[in-house]
């Protein structure tokens, strides 16, 4: 007996009555269809965007023409560079927000590009005996696909949906060897300093200018399915297969967004954050003559105090590694001149003083003033301050007998 057949054992009998909420008409609110599958039926909701559609500030259009050649620059786990062509967005809605086998994911969103259009197709089991149908239609579309594009997807959709294939026992090889692109931390890494919340919300409010009207909250969703399978009243889950459809959109969007900045040179930046992350990008791919070049134009964009101190030390880091000591110095002495309290500016201000323009004078009055300050703070570098004055002393007395 192959497998599909010992699957089919685990469906419900023909004789056995269907429960009323397989029964209800969803066609009225989700203007979808009912999916015949070898293991079984399930429920479709196809959408089709044209290119020319905005979503936020930018059209799918551009989004489909983007090269996607900066992606791979944050880590070699996201694969190669994109192709556009070969990318499923992949977004679910489940039954619980906190993973395990007791989680079932009712709603699997898939988004893709064709040549004159973005589709979404979402698949929805109408009741849990439906998901052998879904997740044989979830590998059939992934097996189509060389890459996966998700929102925290990583972490908690596909590991859920590989659970949910392993207690199926049912292979996941659909996803196995394919690039995963995470949005999330890849989102992180560029806006972490610039919004509070790096939700996708979040991201759609302040990065591609789009706010939803009516949007049902995440929390919300699987008592929404809940009460769907015990009343059967489709009108339950319109509002959650229009999230998951927007949350896909979104990501097409955002990952075009991404791609963007990631493409913007250091003089073109309008954000000081932006071109702040951008340079923590230039730096862990080695370049630090670029790294700099971003930090600079971040400081010059710099409004704020705080920003502009916390800028100012990574150009005077960056500095300090191309051996540029004398310039770095400059800067450790403005911050000094801004946050008097900077022990760790005065430390490499005394070392620049002491190791690199060979003025212990100004090595040792740099280094008194931070260790009042630490005996003050009761900070932890008192015991270093104490050597260093004592060592800079020592040198001063006998540069003193010499002559």
């Amino acid at each position: 007996m192959d497998l599909t057949s010992k699957l089919r054992q685990l469906l419900p009998q023909k004789s056995s009555p269907a429960p009323s909420r397989r029964t209800a008409d969803l066609d009225p609110y989700l203007h979808g269809a009912e999916a015949v599958t070898p293991l079984g039926p399930c429920y479709v909701v196809t959408r089709e965007l044209p290119l020319d559609h905005y979503h936020g500030r930018s059209t799918l259009g551009e989004a489909c023409q983007a090269a996607y050649s900066q992606l791979s620059r944050f880590g070699p786990e996201n694969g190669d560079q994109l192709r556009l062509d070969e990318t499923i967005f992949l977004d679910t809605e489940t039954t619980g927000l906190a993973g395990g086998t007791g989680t079932y994911a009712f709603l699997v969103g898939l988004g893709y590009f064709t040549a004159n259009a973005f589709v979404v197709k979402q698949i929805l089991m109408r009741d849990y005996n439906e998901e052998l149908a879904l997740l044989h239609l979830v590998e059939k579309e992934l097996r189509q696909k060389k890459t996966i594009v998700s929102f925290n997807g990583r972490v908690f959709d596909v590991p859920l949906l590989q659970t949910r294939f392993a207690l199926a026992r049912l292979g996941f090889s659909g996803a196995t060897g394919m690039a995963h692109f995470d949005l999330l931390p890849i989102s992180r890494r560029l806006w972490r300093q610039k919004l509070e919340s790096c939700s996708l919300n979040s991201l759609e409010e302040n990065i591609l200018c789009l706010e939803r009207s009516g949007d049902i909250p995440g929390y919300e969703i699987p008592q929404r399915y809940f009460d769907f399978l015990h009343t059967g009243q489709g009108w339950l889950l319109a509002d959650i297969v229009e999230h998951n459809f927007l949350d896909i959109v979104s990501m097409a969007a955002l990952l075009y967004s991404i791609e963007t900045i990631l493409q913007t040179e250091p003089g073109r930046c309008s954000c000081p954050y932006e071109a702040e992350a951008l340079a923590r990008l230039a730096a862990d791919g080695g370049d630090l003559p670029l790294a700099l070049r971003y930090l600079e134009k971040a400081a010059e964009l710099a409004r704020d105090d705080e920003l502009y101190l916390r800028i100012i030390r990574q150009i005077a880091f960056l500095l300090k590694r191309l051996g540029e000591h004398r310039r770095a110095a400059v800067l450790w002495q403005e911050i000094l001149s801004l946050a008097a309290s900077d022990l760790a500016s005065a430390e490499e201000l005394a070392k620049f003083y002491e190791h690199r323009a060979k003025d212990l004078y100004a090595a040792r009055q740099v280094t008194r003033r931070a260790l009042a300050l630490a005996w003050a703070e009761r900070s932890p570098l008192v015991g270093a301050f104490e050597h260093r004055l004592q060592r800079i002393e020592n040198k001063l007395r006998r540069q003193a007998a010499e002559l």
